[in-house]
């Protein structure tokens, strides 16, 4: 099969769908599929620098795939507008924003790591193991709050980001941000977390359950 048959948001998706299902009920035969899709996908790229990042990022269990099928490759049907994530000329685009977003996914993988504690930065330890995630609150864990395009990245007294945190948390860094880059996802189930949320922004700490009521009623940007 000649994958430059496929646009690029085609190739996700169906990599997307495969590893997710991969991952939250672990099956020899739907690995091999993912793997067979995700070879396609990754021979849509051409500099070694982004092959080598796509490897890394996307098959962890903690990379957002379904929340991007959601925002970046996902048809934006409001605002009085249609853009259909297919379109030809916009597929150098989507490679582009696909290769930015698992740079910042692993750049702050490997913060998370070195600069914090990994197992109380967040709600769970981040150590590839399958803990627990918080039940029993109001918060379902489905991620729409974090579909945005920042927030002011005022970390809580005694927290000192890096540096780079203030750009990706204020949506400075990353090209037509539609997601915060510290939103990960849980084994390919459809629950993501924050990566920081032990130490996220004050703006979201405040963010509360009629906060999250109101944001649902307002989406709608994006079709499937």
């Amino acid at each position: 099969m000649n994958c430059q048959q496929h646009h690029i948001t085609e190739l996700f998706k169906q990599y997307a769908g495969l590893q997710q299902n991969s991952l939250s009920r672990p099956d020899t035969a739907q690995q091999h599929a993912a793997n067979r899709f995700f070879k396609r996908l990754l021979d849509r790229f051409h500099r070694e620098t982004d092959v080598s990042v796509l490897l890394r990022a996307l098959p962890d269990p903690y990379f957002p795939l379904g929340m991007l099928e959601q925002t970046i490759f996902a048809d934006v049907v409001g605002m009085r507008f249609f853009i259909n994530k297919r379109r030809w000329d916009l597929g150098p685009i989507l490679s582009q924003e696909l290769v930015e977003w698992t740079e910042a996914f692993l750049m702050i993988r490997q913060d998370i790591q070195t600069l914090f504690d990994p197992n109380t930065i967040t709600c769970i330890p981040v150590d590839g193991t399958r803990h627990s995630l918080p039940s029993g609150q109001w918060c379902n864990l489905c991620g729409v709050c974090c579909q945005i395009g920042g927030v002011p990245p005022d970390p809580p007294t005694g927290v000192v980001y890096p540096d780079h945190w203030f750009g990706f948390l204020a949506g400075e860094t990353l090209e037509n941000q539609q997601l915060c880059p510290f939103l990960f996802q849980y084994f390919g189930e459809p629950r993501f977390f924050c990566a920081i949320h032990n130490i996220k922004p004050v703006s979201c700490r405040v963010f509360d359950r009629e906060d999250c009521r109101q944001r649902l009623e307002d989406r709608g940007l994006h079709g499937n």
